[in-house]
């Protein structure tokens, strides 16, 4: 009664009408419209995949993002991730329930990405968690515990895709027997790698169909924007 959710902005703090982002006309999100059919990221072309995506091998069958990292969206991550603003994950959660509604996945629970226990203790929470238990909330999906990061591996932040995989590779174990099909939860994905290999996880563990679900992922670039070594292999 006494701090009612959903009459600010949660992010200008400007007086808004309720609903149930929590954003005014001014800082609401669009969601993805124009997706690559692989990894879910906003795509600059018009065929059905992005350029990273034609190019390598992903153990997961199908992920989606609600929105691009940057601006807005950006800002929300950061202060869920590391500014312990965890109420932000009903708003957040919002997005992931709207991209779920309109794929025709077909899932027997939800899981998400976890983060080492160590990180977990110092932060006090994991925000993949809190997102997909949100989630949950939402739907008939129970949400189980699948994954544990069973080493702490360094920071990803300055890695490029061949180094995050190869900093991710064997850090992430099962703690049980998956359903046949799931649907991983994570807040960003950046290049796909951590979906990748716990997707490859799961399956190696008895999950048969696995989906990527996040609220934002970082857009394709446009290949005049990629470094002058893509440049010459393209024109080749």
């Amino acid at each position: 009664m006494l701090f009612p959710d959903d009459i600010k902005c949660i992010v200008c703090g400007r007086e808004i009408t309720p609903n149930r982002y929590g954003l005014c006309d001014t800082c609401k999100l669009m969601i993805n419209d124009n997706f690559c059919m692989r990894c879910g990221r906003h795509k600059v072309g018009i065929g059905d995949y992005c350029s990273e995506c034609s190019e390598q091998s992903l153990s997961f069958d199908e992920a989606r993002s609600a929105v691009s990292y940057d601006g807005n969206a950006k800002d929300l991550i950061q202060r869920l991730k590391y500014g312990n603003a965890k109420y932000l994950a009903n708003a957040i959660s919002q997005y992931l329930l709207d991209v779920l509604l309109m794929t025709d996945w077909h899932a027997d629970c939800i899981t998400f990405v976890p983060i080492h226990k160590s990180r977990q203790k110092r932060r006090g929470y994991n925000q993949a968690e809190l997102l997909a238990r949100t989630l949950a909330e939402h739907t008939n999906l129970p949400c189980e515990i699948l994954l544990e990061k069973s080493v702490k591996t360094p920071n990803q932040a300055k890695l490029n895709r061949a180094e995050r995989m190869e900093n991710l590779k064997g850090s992430f174990r099962a703690v049980c027997t998956p359903p046949e099909h799931v649907i991983l939860v994570d807040d960003v994905m950046t290049t796909g790698s951590t979906a990748n290999e716990c997707s490859g996880v799961l399956k190696r563990s008895g999950a048969k169909v696995v989906y990527v679900l996040t609220f934002a992922s970082v857009p394709e670039r446009p290949v005049l924007d990629k470094p002058t070594q893509n440049i010459t292999d393209f024109r080749r």
